[in-house]
């Protein structure tokens, strides 16, 4: 696997935690910090899998919502977790 492939699988990682400990901070934050202190640039990379993994599941949105990603995105920026 790549790097960028490596990095995204990352931030599925954190995404899993965070959706199977029901979105416990604790958890997700610990597994970011092991992320991002592993490597001097651990935080830039782990920023880039969650770009990549957005784009994934962006693109997913699009194809079963029928929406264009503006749309979705301007409807995400409406809600806070």
């Amino acid at each position: 696997m790549d790097d960028k492939g490596e990095w995204t699988r990352q931030a599925i990682d954190v995404m899993t935690a965070w959706s199977t400990h029901g979105g416990d901070r604790c958890v997700v934050a610990d597994r970011l910090g092991e992320y991002a202190g592993a490597e001097p640039a651990g935080a830039m990379k782990l920023t880039v899998g969650f770009i990549n993994l957005t784009a994934i599941l962006l693109l997913q949105l699009q194809d079963a919502l029928g929406l264009d990603a503006e749309a979705i995105l301007q409807d995400a920026a409406k809600v806070t977790l």
